[in-house]
């Protein structure tokens, strides 16, 4: 059956979002996961966030602890898996295929939260900006950073691959299929940029925080974008050096 282009940007946008539709092997358990995650916040939503009678002080304070909890699961979570032997004992123990999928079912689950709980805690923590920046100047430019973050970090993982936006290749601890021959992506924004996911891919985070005029939900999205690099200077970059580099050193 052909894939049209829009519909392959389309199961990427899904893919960040945190739901595999690209692979029919454990589609359904994948689609219901996310499904169930996101009935879990609308439910939240409807029946405690948006009630009159919450107090503003408690929601900020299950924002804040909401964003914390995402971060340490997120980053300490990759890290720990991804950078240690852990993955070899799971893939011993369960079987490659089976292992992967559901570190790629957790992992999803866990992309989808780290978006949420940023969006929360930017909303919960709004107008916090001094009133000396006006408000159009920070909608314009909030605008302005979603949309370069949003179309650079889709325009990067349709090139890379979702396999990879999902880290396959580490979790395996081998290279992974790509049509240039060192396995590394070299064209699209990966032409210019080293990290295009990690850097100007994460500007949308900003875009929202400063959109919702929220001086912490900028600190949040910093404090998430450095982890970011962190796991890759942790775990990341060594694997890509060790398993990469002898194909194409000038590119690591």
């Amino acid at each position: 059956m052909q894939v049209f282009p829009w519909q392959k940007f389309s199961l990427t946008l899904a893919g960040t979002l945190g739901v595999r539709l690209d692979k029919p092997e454990g589609r359904r358990w994948r689609v219901s996961s996310w499904l169930g995650m996101v009935t879990v916040y609308y439910l939240v939503d409807l029946l405690w966030i948006r009630s009159n009678g919450t107090p503003e002080a408690a929601l900020r304070e299950l924002a804040v602890w909401y964003a914390l909890t995402v971060w340490v699961v997120y980053y300490g979570g990759i890290i720990l898996t991804l950078g240690t032997l852990l993955k070899r004992r799971l893939t011993t123990r369960f079987g490659e295929e089976r292992a992967y999928l559901v570190y790629e079912v957790i992992l999803g689950i866990v992309f989808l939260n780290q978006g949420f709980s940023q969006a929360v805690l930017m909303f919960a923590f709004g107008s916090s900006f001094p009133d000396a920046v006006p408000v159009w100047a920070s909608c314009a430019i909030g605008a302005v950073l979603v949309a370069v973050g949003v179309v650079f970090k889709l325009w990067a993982a349709h090139r890379a691959g979702l396999d990879t936006f999902y880290c396959r290749d580490m979790f395996l601890d081998r290279r992974i299929d790509h049509p240039d021959q060192s396995g590394l992506v070299t064209d699209g924004p990966y032409r210019w940029f080293k990290n295009p996911m990690y850097g100007i891919g994460t500007v949308h985070a900003y875009g929202g925080a400063i959109w919702c005029r929220s001086l912490e939900g900028l600190a949040v999205a910093a404090l998430f974008q450095c982890s970011i690099y962190l796991f890759y200077a942790v775990a990341e970059r060594p694997f890509v050096k060790r398993v990469y580099a002898p194909c194409a050193p000038s590119t690591v």
